[in-house]
């Protein structure tokens, strides 16, 4: 009879440590691989680029969300240092990022990019990190006018884009197209989102004809032109006040998109005699850039310092200038005429960028709770893993005709070429132009998404199963204790 109890005791003891073992090793997942205590009161911004060979964290070859302006080893850059470089902060090392742990963190989370295209440049990135991670789970990528949507069912986790490369209202009328500087037009669909991360700077700089719009507007006071700064700094003020008076920061996470710099001028990284990025293998060594700072320097700091809900800037600015070599330049499918030193090949710096947001996350909350929404259940016609075709392409963009700083961000006419970087050959017009963002991408495969025998998974399906295992093998030893009485 002893010996009996004794049984007992051990087998309770048994699932007893089987379900504490369980509950730890959860624990030590949610908060990953990473090393938190190192990131506080860690400026992540300060520091200079290594070369590291373990680098890039993926393979763009194996991602079918890159447009073709962003793909620049498919369209023939012969070498391949750029990739090797990783970002180190100077007082402490930026996590590796860990796509299955990010998922895992980020399971039911809905998450929104709003911006242009290099708001754009950062979404297709995480996108490939993200399914670089999981290459087998099921995907899909739906577009639908300015919205691209990157889902995983599996994760219940939705990364979208909302192309909008002003944040506030612009609308075309009679006179021309207007900037409402004081109106939001696009907020309804920046809500009920569990992260939203904005941009915007590049159209501000826009001169002549690669401006976008033709009147500035505050109130009922139309004008033909303005400081563009000035008018960046209040549209960015309307944008804090629509955070403030709309968004709850217990639901919603709240970042903005520093500026990202374009390098069209040798003499801003000591090399006068340079024109453009072009044949640049390599970063500007140190932690300093030896050009000048960008235009409005501290507007996006001051506005943000203002708000009353909390909005952290991923400050990409320094670690941006100091990639010369990161540009598509000529090889951004738009062949030698175009010379794109404004956007990012992807892999390529934009990854960091998202590292940056995933360190940034782990030090506001590093143990993240599941999100307050599920991801929308894809409906037939969209794209669908493992062979979608790519998102909507960058539209290529010009340095300024009349501004000493070059730009990103200029729409051009479907109907008409893109207007070349000052000193190049102007593209033929024979050549095709590129589809404007948010347009459908061509595609291999047929309109309707291929499905499973089963259909379609939806978020909902992916996301139950694992709280049920979950729930069951915390459960186990008090059930058994429960069936010995």
């Amino acid at each position: 009879m002893a010996s009996g109890f004794g049984s007992w005791h051990c087998l309770v003891a048994f699932f007893f440590v089987l379900g504490i073992g369980s509950l730890s090793c959860r624990a030590a997942a949610a908060s990953g691989p990473y090393n938190v205590s190192q990131l506080r009161n860690c400026n992540l911004y300060e520091g200079s680029w290594v070369y590291d060979d373990s680098y890039p964290l993926y393979d763009a070859s194996n991602c079918p969300f890159i447009s073709e302006g962003f793909d620049c080893q498919k369209n023939g850059r012969p070498d391949k240092d750029y990739l090797k470089y990783r970002w180190k902060p100077t007082g402490c090392d930026l996590p590796r990022f860990d796509g299955r742990d990010f998922l895992e963190r980020q399971r039911g989370k809905k998450i929104m990019f709003v911006g242009d295209s290099l708001s754009n440049n950062m979404w297709q990135s995480l996108a490939c990190m993200l399914h670089s991670a999981v290459p087998g789970s099921k995907y899909f990528l739906t577009e639908e006018g300015k919205l691209s949507n990157f889902s995983i069912p599996e994760y219940g986790i939705s990364v979208m884009w909302l192309k909008n490369g002003f944040l506030v209202a612009s609308v075309a009328e009679k006179i021309g197209k207007v900037l409402k500087l004081d109106t939001i037009n696009q907020g309804n669909e920046w809500k009920g989102n569990d992260m939203l991360i904005f941009n915007t700077f590049h159209w501000w700089l826009h001169e002549g004809e690669s401006r976008t719009w033709d009147y500035f507007r505050v109130g009922n006071k139309t004008v033909k032109d303005m400081d563009h700064m000035e008018a960046y700094g209040i549209a960015l003020t309307t944008w804090a006040k629509w955070v403030d008076a709309n968004i709850d920061p217990m639901k919603t996470q709240v970042f903005f998109q520093g500026a990202a710099a374009a390098h069209y001028f040798g003499k801003d990284w000591n090399e006068p005699g340079v024109r453009t990025c072009q044949g640049q293998t390599e970063p500007v060594k140190g932690s300093v850039y030896p050009g000048p700072t960008l235009p409005g320097d501290g507007i996006v700091e001051k506005v943000l310092s203002m708000m009353e809900k909390p909005a952290k800037l991923l400050d990409l600015t320094l670690l941006t200038q100091l990639r010369k070599d990161g540009h598509p330049s000529i090889f951004a499918g738009q062949g030698k005429a175009f010379d794109d030193c404004s956007h990012w090949c992807l892999a390529g710096v934009p990854d960091t960028w998202n590292e940056l947001l995933n360190a940034v996350l782990l030090q506001i909350n590093p143990v993240q709770t599941k999100g307050t929404g599920l991801a929308p259940t894809p409906q037939p016609g969209v794209a669908s893993g493992p062979h979608p075709g790519p998102a909507s392409s960058p539209q290529p963009e010009a340095a300024p005709a009349s501004s000493p700083q070059p730009v990103a961000g200029t729409p051009p006419s479907i109907s008409s070429p893109p207007v070349p970087a000052p000193g190049t050959t102007p593209p033929s017009s024979a050549s095709p132009p590129a589809p404007a963002p948010g347009a459908p991408a061509s595609s291999h495969e047929p309109d309707a998404a291929p499905q499973s025998h089963h259909g379609p998974k939806s978020a909902g399906h992916a996301v139950l199963p694992a709280y049920v295992g979950h729930v069951l093998v915390q459960l186990a030893p008090v059930l058994f204790l429960i069936l010995l009485l």
